[in-house]
């Protein structure tokens, strides 16, 4: 077992922000990549009142 791996340096595909705490559907390569913020999930209707992706939404 080796030591801890870094996080990756991610950005939102839809508002730009630079590694939210909370994120969804990360695509990674070389340690960079792209997901989708909790905020920018949530302004679009694509989570239930716990934070959940709703049923038959896939990312």
């Amino acid at each position: 077992m080796s030591g801890p791996h870094p996080l990756p340096h991610l950005s939102c595909r839809k508002c730009g922000r630079s590694n939210p705490w909370v994120y969804f559907a990360p695509v990674v390569v070389e340690g960079t990549g792209t997901c989708i913020c909790m905020d920018c999930a949530t302004l679009r209707g694509w989570l239930d009142a716990a934070g959940n992706l709703k049923p038959g939404v896939s990312l």
